[in-house]
């Protein structure tokens, strides 16, 4: 209406009648229809454009995961592009990434197997770190050690790593299923279960460890003593590989890109990271003080090579847990669970 009445007010200043009468409304009626035209083509491209939903990215509590949440944190996903899901444990990750409420989940190497197992197409791009300790048994101060278990109560959660330390606690003492008596705990409920008097020991991962310390707990075994590292990987959703490879490739350069913000920046990072947490510093500081991060070159070369040294650990894994019954007939070739690409572009690109 505006346009109208402004064209209509100077054209009106020249004193042809007719002019006025046809030129004007001519006029007026072209460039109405043409701002119109250009509405409804800009509408039409907006809505024939397609919804690109957000990577789900999924992990548990674990020091070296919170990477993920500090790159958001400091502004370096694209809200836009990507959905980080902190979930209560292990198992809620395993689960949501079997059902497809994941596209990407940090993971232990025993989980992804025991996900292929299932036949859930899966590639692992990247080696986050291991465990040096981070993965323990927390006992209350009457149980002075691994053989005082006897006939006592355990809590651990079945379907994580803390099977593994569970089956080594088996080995290297007479203690079995019939001697104690086990509790499925999740690490979210570790710290009540704790405070229970029917708990003796709890098998926990960083930062939980942590927290029990502060209540009195004190360590039997970790990771350490295992025959076969904690490794923890990164995995991606099989048939959204490809498809989002682009995505996947940005979230991984800004995850290690957030890594190298906590080393510049160790305090600043830190308090981030320990906020969201809701932990004191120090307590984070000590439970990454139990891990090994593996830097993105560091990660490629352990994921590169034929065979590639994640292989042959999945390989040695695989053999363990088949053994120890963890783990159903395992025939699908290790080699095909591996992608280079996506951190050769993350780190070269």
């Amino acid at each position: 209406m505006f346009t109208r009445y402004f064209f209509s007010k100077l054209l009106c200043k020249i004193n042809f009648p007719l002019f006025n009468i046809f030129i004007i409304n001519g006029f007026m009626n072209f460039i109405t229809c043409k701002i119109i035209s250009i509405c409804i083509l800009f509408f039409t491209l907006v809505s024939c454009t397609p919804y690109q939903k957000p990577l789900t990215i999924g992990a548990a509590p674990w020091p070296n995961f919170e990477f993920a949440f500090l790159a958001d944190e400091l502004g370096y996903l694209d809200a836009r592009k990507y959905s980080l899901l902190e979930l209560t444990s292990s198992t809620s990750v395993i689960q949501a990434f079997q059902t497809g409420k994941l596209d990407l989940a940090f993971l232990s190497l025993d989980e992804v197997l025991t996900l292929v197992a299932l036949g859930i197409d899966l590639k692992i791009i990247s080696v986050i770190d291991r465990s040096k300790g981070g993965d323990a048994m927390m006992a209350k101060p009457h149980v002075k050690s691994l053989n005082d278990l006897k006939w006592r109560s355990i809590g651990y959660e079945n379907k994580a790593a803390g099977a593994l330390l569970l089956d080594e606690i088996f080995t290297l003492t007479d203690l079995n299923n019939q001697t104690v008596q086990l509790f499925e705990v999740k690490q979210n409920e570790a710290k009540d279960a704790y405070l229970r008097s029917n708990i003796d020991a709890l098998i926990v991962r960083e930062p939980v460890k942590q927290q029990l310390i502060n209540l009195g707990a004190h360590e039997l075994i970790n990771s350490n003593q295992l025959s076969l590292p904690i490794i923890n990987v990164l995995v991606a959703r099989g048939e959204l590989f490809q498809d989002k490879e682009l995505q996947i490739v940005d979230f991984l350069r800004q995850f290690y890109r957030a890594h190298l913000f906590y080393q510049k920046r160790t305090a600043e990072a830190l308090t981030s990271m320990s906020v969201r947490l809701q932990l004191y510093p120090y307590i984070l500081e000590n439970a990454l003080s139990n891990t090994q991060f593996i830097d993105a070159k560091q990660a490629l070369f352990r994921l590169s090579g034929s065979p590639s040294s994640i292989e042959l650990q999945a390989q040695q894994l695989s053999g363990l847990m088949i053994e120890k019954r963890m783990l159903g007939s395992f025939k699908t070739d290790i080699s095909s669970l591996i992608s280079t690409r996506i951190l050769e572009r993350a780190i070269y690109e």
